[in-house]
This record gives structure tokens, sequence and C-alpha cells, in this order.
């Protein structure tokens, strides 16, 4: 006859299983794609792209294809290039993003939640909306029209990243902003030497999610520059698809080359980003 403990444990390893189980579904139906794209790029010339029943593995894989890919474009130039705007728009949204949050979270003044609100209203227009605007600014206004600093500036500002950090500060005691001021601290102080270090998970979640948005972006950058040289890595690798025709295993090559700096950083970063994540949800 099972005790009253074997009873209680039984249900809960039930419930492990089953989201464990869970996890593991959206796991594989998350990652097949990926793994499909790579296996894409490592066929060779008699491996199907198109088939049915679909060929998933490549019966001779080869790296001919990002041999290839290298060969046919500037590759590294448009490396540097997507690195370049990527660290700046990251080092520029996170530095804005958080001093916007700031006083948002932590200083009293009327309209804060009014103010808090309306950037938050940001969110559910579509920025395709904004592009029209946005490339007049660019060629009449500013005059930054194939540039690269086209795709930085329009990114300084980000509404998720200041809801995001706002979430964060609201964590932090007031206590310890009040003892720096107590000890003279400035506003800005308190800002820099007090708070940033203690949300810097979130810090590094919000650089994560700028960095994605920004070596992914694709149809801003195919607006605002024209110059080959200029081009970022997902402007570049549309060379590889011709007019009538294109060759499907180099673009899965390139598209993989796009997607393995991006993976590496935030398998890096992973674990800030968890915890910036964790410590939002709270706030």
């Amino acid at each position: 006859m099972p005790t009253g403990r074997t009873r209680s444990v039984r249900p809960a390893w039930t419930r492990n299983l089953f989201w464990y189980g869970l996890l593991l579904l959206a796991s594989i139906v998350t990652v097949l794609p990926f793994l499909w794209l790579l296996m894409t790029a490592l066929k060779g010339p008699s491996d199907a792209v198109f088939g049915f029943p679909p060929q998933f593995l490549p019966r001779e894989p080869t790296l001919a294809n990002f041999t290839r890919v290298w060969e046919q474009l500037p590759i590294w130039r448009f490396f540097l290039n997507s690195l370049f705007v990527a660290a700046l728009t990251v080092t520029l949204n996170v530095t804005v993003s958080s001093l916007a949050a700031y006083p948002l979270a932590k200083m009293n003044f009327p309209g804060r939640e009014v103010i808090f609100y309306l950037l938050l209203a940001t969110l559910i227009v579509p920025a395709e909306l904004t592009f029209i605007p946005g490339y007049i600014l660019a060629v009449q206004v500013f005059q930054y029209y194939d540039t690269l600093w086209a795709l930085i500036f329009p990114s300084v500002f980000s509404a998720f990243n200041i809801f995001l950090l706002r979430q964060a500060y609201k964590t932090v005691p007031n206590d310890l902003i009040d003892a720096a001021r107590i000890d003279g601290a400035n506003e800005l102080r308190i800002w820099w030497s007090v708070l940033t270090p203690t949300i810097r998970p979130s810090l590094a979640t919000a650089a994560v999610f700028t960095a994605v948005t920004s070596w992914n972006a694709l149809l801003w950058p195919s607006l605002m520059l024209r110059t080959r040289e200029l081009y970022t890595l997902p402007v570049g690798l549309m060379a590889l698809r011709g007019m009538f025709t294109a060759d499907f295993r180099l673009i899965a090559a390139g598209a993989v080359m796009v997607i393995i700096p991006i993976l590496i950083a935030f398998i890096f970063a992973q674990r800030y980003f968890v915890a910036g994540l964790s410590g939002a949800v709270k706030g």
C-alpha cells in the first residue's frame, strides 16, 4: 500500500516530466529551422534542396558553399560594417535608455506616469510606418543618406529598453539612493556609480536585444545604403539571390555566416540575459 509520502511525490514528478517534455518539444521546434539551414549550407551539387521526401542530411557534406560566398562577395567588409553599426548602436541605445529610465523609475515629477505610458504606446506602432518620415529626414534634413550613421542614429532610442531598465531600477532600494545623496553625490553620479553596477544584468539584456535587432536589420539598411562598400551583412548577402535564379545552398551558407556571430555573443551573455529578464519581471 503506498504511503502518504509516495502519493505526495508522484504528482510533482509527473508535473515535472510534463514540463520537461514540453520544453524539449519547444526546443526541437526552435532549433530545427537552424539545423535545416545548416544542413542545406553543407549540401553539394548532387544533394536535393527541394524534394519529397525531403533530404535532411547531405550525402557528401562540403564547405564549398561557404568558400564560394566568401569569394563572390566582400564578406569581411560587410562584417566590419555590421560590427561597427551594431557596436555603436548598442552603446548609444543602452546609454540613452538607461538615462531615460532612471528618472521614470526613481524621480517624482509631474507627468511621470503619463510620459511612461506614452512611451509604451509607441511599441504598438509598426516600425515600417516610420520609414517614410525617416527617409525624408535622412535625405533632406540631416543629410546622412548612404552613410552608416543612417543606421545608427534612428536606433538610439528604444521604448522597450526604457521599459526594461525602468523595471530593473525599481528593484533597487531607495535607501541606497538616499545614502548616496547624503554623501553629496549628484543625480548623474548616482546613476553611473550606484545604479548602473546594480542593474548590470538588465543592461546586458538590453544590449543583447539591441545587438540582435541591429545585426539582423535588412529593410531600413537596404533603403539607406547604395554604395556597396557600406553594405552590412544582411544587405550584402541579398546579392546571392538573382533576379531569375538563386542557389539556395549559397543563400543558406550566407545566412549561417550572419547567424553565427550573434549566436556566439548570445552564448557568452546568456547568464546576464536570463538574470536581466528575471529582474525585469520582478520589478
